[in-house]
This record gives C-alpha cells, structure tokens and sequence, in this order.
C-alpha cells in the first residue's frame, strides 16, 4: 500500500514535469546502476573546505548523503577530488556495486582518464583514486554540468552547520525542492502543484 502511493506520487510528478522545460537536469541512471554525485565548497576565507555527496539509485529514490569538513588550504579543486575520493571510499565499505560518480570538475574527470599524473597535491588525490579504481570497472568518473550537481552542491555548502562527519539517510526538508528540481526540472509554481497533487 505505501509502495503504491509513492508509485502514484512520482507518476503525478513526472507528469508535471512532461509540460516543463529542462534542458538541464539530473538524470537517473539505469536499473542496476548507482548514481553518486559529488561536490565541495570553501568557507571562512578559503581556510575550511566541505565536501557533500549523495547516492541515488535507478528509481530515483535517495539512499543516503554525507557531509564533511576540514581546517585546511588546500584548493577547491584538491577538495573537489578529496570529496570524490570519500565517495568511492563509501561506495567500497558499503559493498556497492555498478557506481557511477558524478563531478561538476573536469579537471578531475580529465586527469582521471589520463596516465599523466600532476606531480602536485592535486596529483596524489588523482593516485589515491586511482588505485581504488583501477580494479573496479564498474566505477565510474564522469564529468556533469553545475546545473545537475545542484543537491551535491547544497549538501557540501551545508557541512560546515553540520556535525563532521555526518551521514543522512532521510531527506532534509529544505533538499526537497532542489531535488525535484535537479530530477524533473520543476520550476517553482509545478513544484507547488506538484506537492498540491501528493496531498490529494
């Protein structure tokens, strides 16, 4: 019975989204694959760094986030591939398989696909993922649009207001929209419809 309203309520959803425009949205992967998607973000004058993630699978459903942050001067972009390699690290001690990581970086996605390693900090992390990856075939890297990363971004933008590290498995109620937006491409008045609609 619960299963059956939820079914109904995303079908309601997805009609709504049918009339909407979204050239630029999340896309769930196919059955079978985990999606994972990526990000980090700078606080306090560039001196703490966050990173976010969240997994989702086939049906669109949230499986679970998690935030983190630290006292460093590393770049952005090293925080980038710090975030990115906690996520395969998750997706490992998790006994996931079939995962595919998303990133906004392509500087990551480009030096992953590459033998030639930065000899940087940035260079390490590249190793570091690497060697987790090298024996997974069924990770993979890919390169997205911002527009897409929007639900990574907001969770990494959160780390800081939250416990480190923290690890969420229901859904912040302030995600919700930004998560139907990154699925659907709803715009704010098919949101309100569509929350109209699952109270029906």
């Amino acid at each position: 019975m619960f299963d059956s309203v939820i079914i109904n309520s995303m079908q309601k959803a997805k009609s709504l989204a049918h009339s909407a425009e979204h050239p630029h949205k999340w896309s769930k992967p196919l059955v079978g694959i985990i999606k994972c998607n990526v990000d980090a973000a700078s606080f306090n004058n560039d001196s703490i760094k966050g990173y976010g993630m969240c997994f989702r699978d086939s049906s669109e459903l949230f499986m679970f986030g998690k935030s983190d942050y630290y006292y460093s001067s590393t770049t952005i972009l090293e925080a980038e591939t710090i975030g990115l390699l906690e996520a395969i690290k998750v997706a490992l001690s998790n006994g996931m398989h079939v995962v595919w990581f998303e990133t906004d970086c392509k500087a990551i996605s480009d030096a992953l696909a590459t033998t030639n390693i930065p000899q940087n900090e940035f260079g390490d992390l590249i190793f570091q993922c690497k060697s987790l990856l090298i024996n997974r075939t069924d990770f993979v890297v890919l390169h997205i649009r911002r527009q897409t990363n929007k639900v990574a971004h907001n969770i990494s933008r959160a780390s800081f207001s939250n416990s480190s590290p923290h690890i969420f498995y229901i859904v912040p109620t302030t995600f919700y929209p930004l998560i139907l937006n990154e699925i659907y491409g709803l715009t704010l008045p098919l949101l309100k419809k569509k929350r109209e609609y699952l109270l029906c």
